[in-house]
């Protein structure tokens, strides 16, 4: 049975959703984390996920509570720091991820990705529009620098609906050196140094709740967040059409997730309009061990 503060607060997320709570007990009521307690999730390719509460960290001297996770993280292009923290922290005004260099280290996988298939397209362009039997060869090489802020601020404690947030900022330099050449007649080899300086920005907004169904069972009075990330480009020397050339790799990703009460994130989805791709992940099993009294709850 719910606490007399705990009704009263799904009954203002239902009919009046503007809540003013207290920090660490409200964000307590949407992050369990009972030592023991685990949920296992399953992805849009039917891999499985499987989150554990484990004992909390000190890092430089601040206690982080703490997850662990099976599989292990094994290309840091899967990473996805909305639903993998290892430390976060519950306070006063943000539920926090301590994402570190993670983030850093996952702009850096998904970037070299996606300049090896910028590249193919390159190429392939450019042999398209030389006459029959001529051929040129594209080289790219570059050195990427990116500065990513300590903290995701996952949810602010405590949230208002429809009042934004930056919940992530990232600086990306990469310096760029083109070589290109052909064996049509008369082409000289170019080649062109370039510098481009990317800024990701990712605001968070709780903009509803929903009754969500998943395989672990059905679940009310939802908080349904939205992240919206965004890149702005510049370039040296200047390039008018920057923007446009890279559009596919750094367009707008809205990211939707949904917490339940006394459970925690029951659903993922991630849209990209630009790549033309959508991640999901579902909550299929979870069990919650009890801090007081050591007894279960599960699915």
């Amino acid at each position: 049975m719910l606490k007399p503060f705990r009704l009263m607060l799904t009954l203002l997320l239902l009919f009046s959703f503007s809540v003013t709570l207290m920090g660490n007990e409200w964000a307590n009521y949407y992050f369990p984390d009972a030592l023991e307690s685990y949920w296992l999730y399953e992805d849009q390719d039917g891999n499985e996920l499987t989150r554990y509460a484990v004992e909390p960290v000190d890092i430089d001297g601040q206690t982080y509570r703490a997850f662990s996770y099976s599989p292990r993280l094994e290309d840091w292009k899967d990473y996805q720091y909305y639903v993998h923290p290892y430390f976060y922290s519950v306070g006063d005004e943000w539920v926090a991820f301590f994402v570190g260099n993670d983030v850093e280290n996952a702009i850096k996988a998904v970037t070299a990705q996606q300049w090896d298939e910028v590249l193919a397209v390159m190429r392939q362009e450019m042999n398209n529009q030389l006459p029959p039997g001529v051929n040129v060869d594209i080289n790219m090489t570059y050195e990427l620098e990116v500065e990513a802020q300590d903290y995701f601020y996952f949810l602010p404690t405590p949230a208002t609906a429809n009042e934004e947030w930056e919940a992530m900022r990232a600086n990306v330099k990469m310096d760029l050196n083109i070589s290109i050449q052909s064996d049509l007649e008369g082409f000289p080899p170019l080649n062109p140094n370039i510098t481009m300086y990317l800024t990701i920005v990712e605001t968070g907004n709780v903009v509803d709740t929903e009754t969500v169904e998943t395989e672990a069972g059905t679940f009310e009075d939802c908080l349904k967040i939205e992240y919206r990330t965004d890149a702005t480009m510049e370039t040296s020397p200047p390039m008018e059409d920057a923007e446009s050339l890279f559009s596919n790799e750094y367009g707008e990703t809205l990211t939707t997730l949904w917490l339940a009460p006394n459970v925690g994130i029951v659903k993922f989805v991630q849209e990209s309009e630009a790549l033309d791709t959508e991640k999901t992940l579902e909550l299929t099993q979870f069990e919650l061990k009890s801090a007081e009294s050591g007894s279960d709850s599960s699915n």
